[in-house]
């Protein structure tokens, strides 16, 4: 892929992030075994893969009501997911990015919020209504999320849907 030379450093660091984005979505990402199978039907609906972790202790402590997320995963696909804009918010504010969670092709009642917590921890996490999930669907220590990625086709809108593997 050629690159054009541009007088201005942010429209050529524009120019490298678009190309790094096609890049992105010509990969095929590695999926897990236990969607592997369902991942035609779920690539047609426009969703990607971005990150699984498996449930710990501390993911479910009502009191914590937070699951931190593998760091290299979350730099790996979920950044090349979200907007610039978006990762930015991540990665700078305090709240993060509110999206709307789904649980299969239900949207769940409160959505959640995603960021990075640089404090002590160092590393990217969803929290607030995080536990209410986690009890609504029943979720153990062992389990699996699956946290796949979509954009609303009319609004663009960020959605992050997941999928549980139990144990």
């Amino acid at each position: 892929m050629a690159h054009f030379l541009y007088g201005d450093a942010e429209v050529f660091r524009l120019s490298c992030l678009a190309d790094e984005a096609v890049l992105a979505q010509q990969q095929i990402f590695k999926l897990p075994e236990s969607v592997s199978n369902i991942a035609p039907a779920i690539e047609r609906n426009g969703k990607v893969f971005l990150v699984s972790k498996v449930l710990t202790r501390s993911d479910l402590d009502d009191n914590l009501s937070r699951v931190l997320l593998p760091k290299k995963h979350v730099l790996d696909n979920v950044s090349n997911f979200l907007t610039m804009k978006e990762w930015e918010d991540v990665n700078n504010t305090e709240e993060g990015i509110e999206v709307r969670t789904w649980v299969g092709d239900r949207e769940e009642e409160n959505g959640t919020h995603f960021k990075y917590w640089d404090k002590s921890l160092k590393s990217y996490l969803f929290y607030k209504h995080w536990i209410k999930l986690a009890k609504k669907h029943s979720l153990n220590i062992g389990d699996k999320l699956n946290v796949w990625g979509r954009r609303d086709p009319d609004t663009n809108e960020l959605r992050f849907e997941f999928t549980f593997d139990k144990q």
